[in-house]
């Protein structure tokens, strides 16, 4: 378990999957990530994309950042307008 600012400093311009998250909650539907567990490390979107979706299935919460995600690292929680339905 490392601290995100940590991570980020080590893994500066990577793609960075992360479990075991530790968040703060900062407003019903926004959390700022403070720590987790490196997961996988890399400089390609689809093999991080493929292991995230790999956790997923398994049932895992986990999230991955983006080499652009900065050292304070805010994710929202959006939630669905609407169902998709196949009546006419």
């Amino acid at each position: 378990m490392m601290k995100w600012v940590e991570i980020k400093q080590r893994y500066p311009e990577k793609f960075i999957l992360l479990g075991n998250l530790v968040e703060e909650q900062i407003s019903s539907h926004r959390y700022k990530i403070l720590a987790g567990k490196v997961l996988k490390v890399s400089d390609n979107a689809k093999e991080i994309r493929k292991a995230y979706q790999e956790y997923n299935r398994q049932g895992k919460d986990v999230l991955y950042s983006l080499p652009s995600t900065t050292e304070e690292f805010i994710v929202e929680n959006v939630p669905i307008k609407g169902i998709l339905s196949n009546e006419i």
